[in-house]
């Protein structure tokens, strides 16, 4: 009878531990299952255990994120914003150039130096550049003084004195262009005829917008007024003769410059390296000059001044580099020759045609070495 007794306790007690084991993995399936939602009321978070046979293949678990299950182990992925347009897409029409032999020129010169990302965009959408250049190059100026009494040497002086004040004040040679072309601009548009004693504001207010448009730090309205004009002007007279120059001018303050032309030409045709400084100082040159100024558009003049400056530092490859302009700019090759004769007679002869001007010399020493090879 004992031995009955003890048997069925030793089953009873059995059956107990079983049922405590199962309720020991049933509850560790249940944290394994169940919401936090259900217990502490934190909406879409869960808690998973991690299971050490598989801990392997979670050993990257904060980078690797399983996309089925959103824990508080796991990093948040960051999401981009996406927008929907519901209007039309409007695309730029500038379009790839054809191919061409100075295009085939060009990719060669780009497969070469591929890490510059400026030679890719210039080999895609430099003649579409050029083009635009051209179509505002194409408002001529042709004698911009006539209804004025301001004489040609005055404006030269004027010229002369812009090279000094804007390279005193570390300004880029494109400002120094776009001065000079806003002045003509403005002598050419304006409907008042002005006298010599015009131009020193003229002058003045031109250097000050070329400067705010095209400098990172433009020179300021104070030092234009005490340092540049002495204190002979006022603010308000730099301020009122600004209003009259956007005025005549209709706020188009953008256009194009020989720096502009001769720049881009010279990355078509992959000289800019080596003709960029003595072709821009013929340039400089050139805007002295009222005649050729106000006779040829910029293109034209660009043309001249590179075959001048390829004939000077290009003579085994001239007649290629020469070609190649002529089709880039879409100019006629006689009359483009003719004007180059002229500006390299007028660099020749620059001292005699204006004497006690110096500043261009003074500022640019490096191209004078080169122009005095001219001469020889």
């Amino acid at each position: 009878m004992k031995d009955t007794t003890r048997r069925i306790f030793e089953k009873e007690n059995q059956a107990e531990v079983s049922n405590n084991i199962d309720k020991r993995t049933n509850q560790k399936s249940f944290t394994q299952l169940v919401s936090l939602t259900l217990l502490n009321r934190q909406p879409k978070i869960e808690f998973k255990s991690i299971d050490i046979k598989q801990q392997p293949q979670q050993q990257n678990y904060l980078t690797q994120r399983n996309p089925n299950v959103s824990s508080l182990h796991y990093r948040p992925e960051v999401k981009q914003k996406t927008t929907i347009s519901t209007t039309e897409q409007i695309f730029s029409p500038i379009t790839v150039r054809q191919t061409t032999s100075i295009s085939q020129c060009n990719q060669d010169y780009l497969n070469k130096e591929q890490k510059n990302p400026q030679n890719k965009l210039i080999y895609l959408y430099g003649d579409n550049i050029l083009i635009n250049y051209q179509k505002d190059d194409s408002i001529q100026k042709f004698e911009f003084l006539k209804k004025h009494t301001i004489s040609n040497n005055l404006r030269a002086k004027m010229v002369d004195w812009m090279v000094e004040v804007l390279t005193s004040y570390k300004c880029k040679d494109q400002t120094f262009f776009m001065a000079v072309r806003l002045m003509d601009t403005f002598l050419h548009l304006t409907t008042k005829q002005h006298v010599p004693q015009d131009l020193h504001l003229i002058g003045v207010t031109c250097m000050f917008i070329a400067s705010k448009f095209e400098e990172i730090y433009p020179v300021k309205l104070q030092i234009v007024h005490e340092k540049i004009a002495h204190k002979k002007l006022s603010k308000d007279e730099i301020r009122e003769k600004e209003c009259q120059i956007a005025q005549a001018l209709d706020f188009k303050f953008v256009g194009t410059t020989l720096s502009e032309i001769i720049s881009m030409t010279l990355q078509l045709i992959n000289q800019y390296q080596k003709m960029h400084q003595l072709v821009i100082y013929l340039a400089k040159i050139v805007l002295y000059d009222y005649e050729l100024i106000s006779q040829y558009n910029y293109s034209s003049l660009s043309a001249a001044c590179i075959i001048i400056g390829c004939n000077l530092l290009c003579q085994e490859s001239s007649d290629d580099i020469i070609s190649q302009t002529l089709q880039v700019l879409n100019v006629d090759k006689d009359e483009t020759i003719e004007l180059s004769n002229k500006v390299l007679n007028l660099a020749k002869n620059f001292d005699k045609l204006f004497p006690n001007l110096e500043n261009l010399k003074k500022f640019n020493k490096n191209s004078t070495l080169d122009i005095i090879k001219l001469q020889k």
